[in-house]
């Protein structure tokens, strides 16, 4: 089913104070893909740039001449003009990226934990590569099939994320320079505390369901509360 983003909107802005003191595994996935990065590029296009946890690290450290942050949640546009007055940032939806500066080309397209977002991650990744200027990058940190998987099992709720399938397509069709996964794991005392941490994430459409006393017994003593996070670091290169 697609994603219902009026309800994810809502659920990022309400958020917003605790998103940087909770998404912790985020923050350390914008460190990671912003080390991968060359020090400096002309254009630079953010997919999903949130209140701005990975805009910040190539703000701080990255030359650029044009820098454009785009986020379904408006009300970011306050927080960019404060923190980062040399970007642009516009209120858009990732998912109808062609229509966006038809005519111009992105020397970088980065995204840090935002894509699976999008209704259709791979198209938007293929559309992508064509606003990519000749020798361009596309930069992207997501999520693989194994985040939360322990959640799915049990509540049967979740995101549709990045199967091996679908990258090994993404990544015959287009020159790979980086490529990196991992899986972590956070162990909490109760199982409403994971939901908790993930409803103080943004990622609060989780919580639209009954959480039954025996599935979260179940998942107690399956899973022993822990919960899986699986990144996923690709940049690939138009030449």
């Amino acid at each position: 089913m697609p994603i219902n983003k009026a309800v994810v909107r809502q659920n990022f802005y309400n958020s917003r104070f605790e998103y940087e003191e909770h998404a912790l595994i985020q923050k350390e996935m914008a460190e990671h893909l912003f080390s991968q990065l060359d020090i400096g590029y002309h254009s630079i296009l953010e997919l999903g740039c949130g209140i701005g946890t990975y805009t910040h690290f190539l703000y701080k450290n990255c030359t650029f001449v044009n820098y454009y942050a785009i986020d379904f949640v408006p009300e970011y546009q306050t927080i960019f003009q404060f923190k980062f007055p040399q970007i642009n940032f516009i209120s858009f939806d990732m998912d109808k990226l062609d229509q966006l500066f038809p005519s111009y080309y992105f020397n970088l397209i980065t995204s840090n934990a935002s894509i699976q977002w999008s209704n259709n991650p791979k198209k938007l990744i293929h559309t992508c590569m064509k606003k990519l200027a000749y020798h361009g990058t596309l930069a992207l940190s997501f999520f693989g099939e194994k985040n939360y998987y322990e959640i799915k099992d049990i509540f049967h709720i979740g995101l549709d994320y990045f199967s091996d399938l679908d990258l090994n397509e993404i990544m015959n069709e287009y020159n790979v320079t980086y490529f990196y996964q991992e899986e972590k794991q956070f162990r909490f005392n109760k199982t409403i505390d994971i939901f908790r941490h993930i409803k103080k994430t943004g990622v609060g459409g989780l919580m639209r369901t009954y959480l039954s006393k025996a599935q979260c017994r179940e998942y107690e003593k399956k899973y022993q509360n822990t919960l899986t996070y699986h990144p996923i670091y690709l940049i690939l290169k138009n030449d």
